[in-house]
């Protein structure tokens, strides 16, 4: 009798125990996920040893006004007058962008500015395109590699 009780006493603790910890209150994020303000697209990502690298970049702020009407869709409208800035492992900036009225900017950098003095098949560096838009910062990642 007294096996069977302690027994159940064990099972009421540890049911006990897993109701009050399934009732904790959910936390907010570390970090908060904020949506980028733009879309950007980048092309260009293999370039040969000898050549420049040329990253064609285009940034869009999306109109979503009609996203419920099949018939118009969202918009993509460019932001002109964007400040873009591209840096390399983070810190070091390596080029300075403005976007025009068609919402486009050039990258031409040789690989020497991307750190690759020696530029070799197979060498990748990962480039990062940071901006503001409407006060909220932005950041995209792409890739180059030598050919």
């Amino acid at each position: 009798m007294k096996k069977s009780f302690n027994t159940y006493l064990v099972l009421a603790a540890l049911a006990t125990l897993s109701f009050s910890q399934s009732c904790v209150e959910a936390e907010d994020l570390a970090t908060p996920n904020v949506a980028s303000p733009v879309l950007v697209l980048l092309e260009g990502s293999t370039f040969d040893a000898t050549s420049p690298v040329t990253v064609g970049s285009k940034f869009l702020e999306l109109d979503k006004t009609n996203i419920l009407d099949y018939t118009k869709g969202i918009d993509s409208i460019p932001v002109p007058n964007l400040n873009i800035a591209v840096y390399i492992n983070n810190t070091n900036e390596v080029a300075s962008l403005v976007t025009g009225s068609d919402g486009s900017a050039d990258l031409v950098v040789s690989w020497a500015d991307l750190g690759l003095s020696e530029a070799a098949s197979g060498n990748s560096v990962q480039l990062e395109f940071a901006g503001t838009y409407k006060d909220v910062a932005f950041r995209k990642y792409h890739t180059v590699r030598v050919n």
